[in-house]
Formats: C-alpha cells, structure tokens, sequence
C-alpha cells in the first residue's frame, strides 16, 4: 500500500519537470528567434549601404547621411527603411507609437527607451527607430525585433544596433568638380 502512494507523487515530479523542460525550450528558441531576427534586420539594412555603393549612388547624398541633425526625419533614414526593408506604419520622429508603452532591463527595473529619429513599424512586424549618419557620427538606432508584444526587455526582443560611420576623402564642394564620390569606410 506504500508502494502505491509513492507512484502519484513520482508522476506529479515528473509532470512538473516535464513542464519546466518544456517552458526552458521554449525560451531558448524564442531568445534564439529574437537573435536570428535582429541580425537579419541589421544585415539587410548593411547590405542595402553594399548594393548602394556598389550601384555607384553617392552615399552622401543619400537618405542615410545628413550633415546638420534633422528637424525631420521621415525624408531621410524613413525613406532608407521603406525603400529596404518595407514600412507598414510611419510612426514620426520618436519611437512612443510603434513601441511598447513599459520595458524592463535585465534587473527588472523600468526602462522606457526615449528615440528621436526615423520610427516605423515594419513589414515584417519589427519596432525601428534610427538616426542617420550626421557628419563622422554612426548611424545608430533601436529595434523591438516582435513589436510591441511581450516579453519587452532590454537585450531580449529590445536591441540597439550601429552602423559604422562613412568617412568622405574630399570636401563636400568638390562635389560638382570631380562628379564622382570617392570614400573610405571607417574601421
């Protein structure tokens, strides 16, 4: 009769392990998902700068580069986003429309994320606010990889990313003298 007593609670042990292996799978691949989906995202938008350069279009004169900070950014890394990646929502010039209204860090405090640059809810369901390259600065950006749903953490869904910064071997007057655009990318 003891012997029977004990099989309920071995099976109870088990179910919850089971579950408890099951839930860590899932976060494992979901964590591994935001990842695959982050760097897929950066890498087109790198790829788009390759293919521009590589058309022979002047990178300076592009959506992607600004020599004073904008008022406006929705003719600049707006036009860039729509162009590569495919804009569903214009979200303006500050990331409060197209991102979660609460995120938290990875100690669990309160972070809530303050942008100001191109924002816009992509296509593909990611969360996108980025800057240009203003003279030698990076273009820099955040990124909520599922939008607005959960989990809304700083380093899982919500990431920031850089692109580094092209360098200019001319003057911007020479322009119109050599019709051609020679630059060097920054190490």
């Amino acid at each position: 009769m003891f012997e029977n007593n004990k099989l309920p609670f071995i099976l109870g042990i088990a179910t919850i392990l089971g579950a408890v292996i099951v839930v860590s799978c899932l976060n494992a691949y979901k964590s591994k998902m935001f990842g695959i989906t982050y760097n897929s995202t950066v890498s087109k938008m790198q790829d788009a700068i390759t293919a521009m350069e590589a058309s022979g279009h002047d990178y300076f004169r592009s959506p992607l580069y600004s020599d004073v900070k904008l008022d406006d950014y929705s003719v600049k890394p707006a036009k860039f986003l729509s162009d590569t990646i495919g804009i569903k929502e214009d979200c303006g010039n500050s990331n409060g429309k197209c991102f979660a209204s609460k995120y938290k860090d990875e100690n669990s405090k309160i972070y809530n994320p303050k942008f100001e640059g191109a924002c816009a809810l992509l296509k593909n369901g990611i969360s996108i606010c980025m800057m240009p390259q203003i003279k030698h600065n990076d273009i820099y950006g955040i990124m909520d990889v599922n939008g607005k749903d959960s989990p809304n953490i700083l380093g899982k869904d919500l990431r920031t990313f850089t692109i580094k910064a092209k360098v200019r071997n001319y003057e911007p007057e020479d322009d119109e003298e050599t019709g051609s655009v020679n630059y060097i990318g920054q190490p």
